[in-house]
């Protein structure tokens, strides 16, 4: 057994002066009470026997003084191996023997729950009590009762001074000479559940279980010669738990014969409560009677309810009485992963890791193993609180919404459409916005303008990967124009690469330091990478009134779009209704705006303009039904929006092929409206029958399977898009690294997210799960080197959490 699993080797406790060693003598002479003459010949006797008590009193003294200063304590050392594990689980103990007599130990014993001693003390007051009783009895004539009484006197002394030496001997972990001493206590018929139960612990500790058992049966049969004594129900209780009746051991503990035994109720109720994985009940029963040595258990009883702030209190109140002990080094170290705090959960590794003695054994105290985070597949959470989901919906949503509605650029404006209508597509082009040209010249942007034109064509028909294709194209041969940079960076956010996006929006804005869209676009690109974008903003804040703009609008549009990324809520966006030409973005700041103020109506507004520019479109309609029910929960509005996915009058085509944003709502609330296995029939089906580039089907279809638990089929999705159809963006492997955590895949997780990590190296979703992988494999110090790059304090993983590894805690106790 873990050194931690002992046992309490207690004195008993006192019994009252209302009672006595034998309940049916003393109810004898309760009924008896006569009063006799006296007899010189028993008065003599009488002297001599209390003589002789008195000098085995006198000589006893210090051993009953050091006896009666330990109570009674069933001392509950409750194995938390972790937050989630539980105490072990029912088992039930038959009784072997069939006689008195201790048949030969065996060899081996199996294992068993943890037990603990039942010992009440029995004090020499009780003795004093009886002396004065039987005094009593002889002086008013009832010399008969008297002389049994002194009897009782004498057994009752022998059989106290040897369980109360059995116990001294289990302290001192002399087992064989504690069983011998308790044998005594019990051949002289006095309290032998008592002295059973601590035999039993001597045999345990000997590893000779059928000893065990016989001593088991013993406490078994002579439980009711303690009815009548204060610490019966607590006994009662024992046996049960022995037993293996651990339901049944509550009802005694919740309600005892009597109060003498308060402590050790609450802490044996306390540790039967965990078997039952009834957290709060134990920490509130051992909370009762708790020590400075319980504030470990307190501590890591306070994590699993997840308590923990109050957790850490408790356990660094522990570690500053015990500075070496590891183990609660380590728990402090999953708290602050719980808690986000990443720098402090590094240094708690290397802390431990610098400990030669122990070190090893302590990290592998509580295993962690990595799961998907729980929260997001809980449909009514998602139901109920779509909008305030932290970051991801309070920032990034908004953000992708930008994107998504964002105009792309080319030099003339007139040229590019030409080539469009020559193309056949005769529909209004999603934003086009002439881009002023202050670096290139001459043939130069005819021929740049074609390609962006031929892009802006495959955008169209959501082909938004040939677009991207066109324009890696140009800015290899123009790598110095900014045009081509802002173009590929907006590409990348609708990718969902936001690394690239990031690179290439800054590029622009290097190039030309009056695109002050595409240094605030690099700004948000960097929110989603966790770079610190604090430099661009300032400079845009410096150059802003030095900037040639187009037009007053145009001024006003950055200027509120700056004071959105300033975090200025009360900048409005009146000046939209006053504008020449009233561009889609516009009105996707206004929801922006909407959104983080909390302010429906605007929300509603912002939406609706949108969904008239673009009535077909899938993404418009489902965010124009959305905002009607901002800020309650979805299922007000489920009908409608799964009857949306539904219709064959809208395009899906944004899904199949165009942005990632597309195809992350489209899934997400198909999760949330029970309508994922129809949007995922739909999906195969435009598989099966699509001639364009299936990448973006697919990539709908692998999420839907991760939301549907299908990790397996998710993994295998992904797999291919990155190996044979080259989808080898960040994003893409990143969802790859998730689908095969949920397969239970963490080797594969571990290459892939290394992998995304080297196209996105700030990601901190990357950095986390790495981290924990690391930890989970036992390579602590590359845990520790993810763990103390995640810098933000406020950074909670969407996809990623872990729990302790029962598994493995279990197994390696079988190898020990």
């Amino acid at each position: 057994m873990p050194d931690n699993q002992n046992f309490s080797q207690q004195p008993i406790n006192s019994i009252t002066d209302k009672e006595t060693p034998k309940t049916s003598s003393i109810k004898k002479i309760q009924s008896k009470f006569k009063i006799f003459t006296d007899n010189e010949k028993f008065q003599n006797f009488k002297n001599i026997l209390l003589n002789k008590y008195n000098k085995l009193k006198q000589n006893k003294k210090r051993f009953f003084l050091v006896l009666g200063s330990i109570g009674l304590v069933a001392l509950i050392v409750i194995i938390l191996l972790g937050f989630l594990i539980s105490s072990p689980k029912k088992q039930q103990i038959q009784p072997e023997i069939q006689n008195n007599t201790p048949p030969k130990p065996e060899p081996t014993i199996p294992p068993i729950a943890k037990l603990e001693t039942t010992i009440p003390q029995i004090s020499n007051q009780s003795l004093d009590n009886l002396i004065k009783k039987a005094d009593i009895l002889y002086n008013q004539g009832d010399k008969t009762e008297a002389l049994n009484i002194f009897g009782d006197i004498a057994s009752f002394s022998q059989s106290i001074a040897n369980h109360n030496l059995g116990v001294i001997k289990l302290k001192e972990k002399d087992y064989e000479k504690a069983i011998s001493s308790f044998d005594k206590s019990i051949a002289s018929g006095e309290n032998i559940s008592a002295s059973a139960v601590d035999a039993m612990i001597g045999a345990y500790y000997l590893n000779q279980p059928s000893l065990y058992h016989y001593y088991l049966k013993l406490m078994n049969s002579h439980l009711e010669d303690s009815a009548h004594k204060p610490f019966y129900s607590y006994l009662y209780a024992l046996k049960q738990y022995y037993n293996g009746y651990y339901f049944e051991a509550l009802s005694p503990l919740l309600n005892p014969n009597s109060k003498s035994f308060e402590k050790q109720n609450h802490r044996l109720a306390a540790k039967i409560f965990l078997i039952f994985d009834d957290d709060y009940n134990a920490l509130t029963n051992l909370y009762e009677v708790a020590t400075k040595k319980d504030y470990k258990t307190l501590g890591l009883l306070y994590a699993r309810v997840g308590e923990y702030t109050k957790a850490k209190n408790y356990l660094y109140q522990y570690i500053n009485i015990h500075p070496d002990d590891l183990q609660t080094l380590l728990a402090l170290q999953i708290i602050d992963l719980k808690l986000a705090n990443f720098p402090s959960a590094a240094n708690m590794l290397d802390n431990i890791r610098g400990k030669k003695e122990g070190s090893k054994k302590a990290l592998q105290t509580y295993p962690i193993k990595v799961v998907l985070n729980q929260s997001l597949f809980d449909v009514n959470l998602a139901q109920e609180e779509f909008w305030n989901r932290s970051f991801e919906i309070q920032e990034k949503n908004p953000y992708k919404i930008i994107f998504y509605y964002a105009p792309f650029r080319v030099f003339d404006v007139k040229e590019a459409l030409n080539m469009i209508r020559e193309s056949g597509i005769f529909s209004d082009v999603r934003n086009i916005e002439e881009a002023k040209n202050t670096l290139v010249r001459g043939g130069t942007i005819s021929n740049i303008n074609k390609n962006i034109a031929k892009a802006l064509i495959e955008i169209n028909k959501n082909n938004i990967r040939d677009a991207l294709k066109y324009l890696i194209q140009s800015a290899k041969s123009n790598p110095n124009h900014a045009v081509l940079h802002y173009n590929l960076g907006l590409i990348y956010a609708q990718m969902g690469d936001f690394q690239k996006s990031y690179t290439h929006f800054l590029r622009a804005y290097h190039l030309n330091s009056y695109d002050i869209t595409s240094g605030l676009f690099a700004i948000m690109a960097a929110n989603f990478i966790h770079q610190d974008s604090s430099r661009i903003l300032y400079q845009i804040s410096q150059d802003f009134e030095n900037v040639p703009f187009k037009s007053d609008t145009e001024k006003k549009f950055l200027s509120s779009f700056i004071g959105y990324l300033n975090n200025n809520i009360n900048d409005g966006t009146d000046w939209i209704e006053q504008a020449q030409k009233q561009l889609p973005i516009y009105y996707a700041l206004k929801a922006a705006y909407g959104i983080k103020n909390k302010n429906k109506y605007v929300i509603i507004e912002a939406f609706q303009k949108l969904r008239s520019i673009y009535p077909k479109d899938i993404i418009s309609n489902v965010l124009y039904e959305l905002a009607h029910n901002y800020d309650t929960n979805i299922k007000q509005v489920a009908l409608r929006l799964h009857n949306i996915f539904l219709s064959d009058k809208l395009d899906l085509n944004s899904v199949y092929y165009g942005p990632a944003f597309a195809r992350e709502l489209y899934v997400y609330i198909g999760f949330i409206t029970g309508s994922l296995e129809k949007q995922e029939q739909a999906l195969e089906e435009k598989l099966i029958s699509q001639t364009q580039n299936p990448n973006g089907i697919l990539q709908a279809i692998a999420l839907i399977d991760i939301y549907r638990h299908r990790f397996e089929k998710s993994y295998t999705i992904y797999n291919t898009l990155i190996e044979s159809l080259k989808e080898d963006d960040a994003q893409t492997k990143f969802l790859a690294a998730v689908a095969a955590i949920g397969a239970n895949h963490p080797e594969n997780a571990v290459l892939l997210l290394q992998l995304s990590k080297m196209d996105s190296p700030t990601n901190y979703e990357n950095r986390y799960a790495l981290g924990l992988l690391y930890q989970e494999a036992g390579n602590f110090q590359a845990a520790s080197g993810h763990y103390n790059y995640i810098t933000t304090s406020n950074f909670k993983s969407e996809f990623f959490d872990f729990i302790i590894d029962i598994d493995k805690i279990k197994g390696s106790s079988k190898n020990e």
